[in-house]
C-alpha cells in the first residue's frame, strides 16, 4: 500500500513543480534506463544458468522492481541513474556489513537501503536547484 502511495506522490509532486510535459519526457527516459537494466539482468542470468531464466523473485523482488517504477518520475536521467547505481552499491555494501558483523541478513535489503539513498538524493536534488 505505501508503494502506491509513493508513486502517487513521486508523480503529483513533479507535475505540480514542473508540468505534464517534463515529466512525461523524464518517466520515458528513466523506464528506458529501468528496461535497460531488467535486460541486463535477464541476460545475465541466462548466461549463468545457461537458459532464460525469469530473475524476479529470485534474484530481484517484486517489491524492488515497482519501488524502483514508482520513482520513475521523480528525478531528471541523470540524479535517477545515479540513484540506481548508488542504491544497488549502498544495498551491497549493507549486506556484506551484516554479514561481517556476523548477523544473517538472509536477503539483500534493496528497497529499506534505496529508501535512504533516495532521501539523500530528494535532499542533494533540492539543495542543488
Amino acid at each position: 500500500m505505501w508503494l502506491v502511495l509513493l508513486a502517487i506522490l513521486a508523480t503529483a509532486i513533479p507535475i505540480t513543480q514542473e508540468g505534464w510535459r517534463e515529466i512525461l519526457i523524464r518517466s520515458g527516459l528513466n523506464l528506458l534506463v529501468v528496461a535497460y537494466m531488467g535486460a541486463g539482468i535477464v541476460i545475465w542470468t541466462a548466461l549463468k544458468h545457461r537458459k532464460v531464466v525469469n530473475p524476479v523473485n529470485r534474484y530481484i523482488g517484486a517489491g524492488d522492481i515497482v519501488f524502483f517504477l514508482a520513482l520513475v518520475p521523480l528525478f531528471p536521467i541523470r540524479w535517477f541513474a545515479w540513484l540506481l547505481v548508488a542504491s544497488m552499491t549502498f544495498s551491497l555494501l549493507w549486506w556484506k556489513a551484516s554479514q561481517l558483523a556476523g548477523r544473517n541478513p538472509g536477503n539483500i535489503p534493496l528497497v529499506a537501503t534505496s529508501g535512504i539513498v533516495t532521501g539523500a538524493a530528494i535532499i542533494l536534488n533540492t539543495l542543488t536547484q
